[in-house]
């Protein structure tokens, strides 16, 4: 498969991979309409059957047989889909995937819980896709398993970890590291250690608050330990980051807008955000957007959700206030249904708590 916004003309004049070749006019076969080769390539979804769950679930993981994922080296960027849904999770792994040549790998992903609704209509289609960077970075999935409440693992590897920050290379503590279903903080040294995970290409993340998540791929077999560092980058929020952002995955992350617990009123320290939005808005005369609202799961989730609705209106009511019209902006609030890290850790709870920007399409 090929990323969907990939023209032909994009395989002329950007680099490309070699599955990318199918793009050229001249790999058609004879009397072929010119497009039938990007159809066949088109990105679709692997539908699965997952049928009744078990009563308590415990755990899901994703076990996901992948070739020639590159997005490190030609800076494609792929989005991960469940049911229309996006796992940023998901996303983080797949984009650290570095398969330069064909190197098929077994990659194991946990879904958080707060996604597991996604399962229950008894039917999945998980799909694949970069829709956004136009990068001929040609791809393929051999299969994919969903393991609900999964036995111990076979064949088990381990991993050693160091976190740190990308500029000041000194190290964080309290990070947190996750890979499968082992989720563990650094110690004052920024290390820590995860046992018992599924041997294959063991794709791991690290996260702490005011950094964005950086993800690593680590290829191991069974008995082996591996080594995997961590260089965490702050997150920036200035209109230029958030272009770059949206640019790059489709939407942008804001944590620079506070309220207080419970409240949506915008505290006064939320100013610098409002203002990279506002810039970024303007920038776009034309452009409709999408402000979306999450929160962590403490607390009601139905009180969650409306909290956020309150919130993200809150920021359009900022920005229609700044000049910007109404019919342009599009608010949402999730709730906690959309994290991008798991709820079991302060970190996680507060990576979850965020406001989105998208193009509204």
């Amino acid at each position: 498969m090929i990323g969907s916004a990939v023209t032909q003309m994009d395989y002329g004049i950007k680099p490309h991979d070699g599955y990318s070749t199918i793009l050229r006019s001249a790999t058609l076969a004879p009397n072929a309409p010119p497009s039938q080769a990007r159809l066949d390539s088109l990105p679709r979804p692997i539908t699965l059957d997952v049928g009744a769950l078990p009563a308590k679930i415990d755990a899901v993981l994703f076990q996901i047989f992948v070739d020639d994922f590159q997005a490190p080296v030609w800076h494609s960027h792929f989005q991960v889909t469940l049911n229309g849904t996006r796992i940023p999770p998901f996303e983080n792994a797949v984009n650290a995937l570095d398969q330069t040549g064909p190197i098929g790998k077994l990659v194991s992903l946990r879904l958080l819980p707060e996604y597991w609704p996604l399962l229950q209509s008894g039917t999945v289609k998980l799909l694949i896709d970069d829709p956004t960077t136009r990068i001929p970075d040609g791809y393929a999935i051999d299969f994919v398993r969903i393991l609900v409440n999964p036995h111990k693992f076979k064949y088990e590897v381990s991993l050693v970890a160091s976190v740190v920050d990308a500029d000041k290379h000194s190290p964080i503590a309290g990070a947190t590291v996750t890979a499968a279903l082992v989720s563990t903080a650094t110690d004052r040294h920024g290390k820590c250690a995860l046992k018992e995970l599924p041997a294959g290409l063991v794709a791991a993340s690290a996260s702490a608050p005011g950094y964005d998540v950086d993800s690593v791929t680590v290829d191991l077999v069974a008995g082996q330990t591996g080594n995997a560092e961590f260089l965490l980058h702050r997150h920036e929020e200035g209109t230029a980051a958030l272009e770059r952002a949206i640019a790059q995955t489709g939407s942008a992350t804001i944590y620079g807008i506070h309220f207080d617990t419970g409240s949506a009123k915008l505290r006064p320290d939320s100013a610098p955000a409002l203002a990279s939005i506002l810039g970024l808005i303007n920038g776009r005369p034309a452009s409709r957007w999408i402000i979306a609202g999450h929160t962590d799961n403490q607390g009601g989730s139905d009180d969650n959700r409306k909290l956020s609705e309150a919130r993200a209106g809150s920021v359009v009511s900022w920005l229609g206030a700044h000049g910007v019209e109404a019919n342009r902006l599009v608010p949402k609030g999730f709730g906690p249904s959309r994290p991008v890290a798991d709820n079991a850790s302060a970190n996680g709870r507060a990576l979850n708590r965020r406001v989105e920007i998208a193009p509204a399409n």
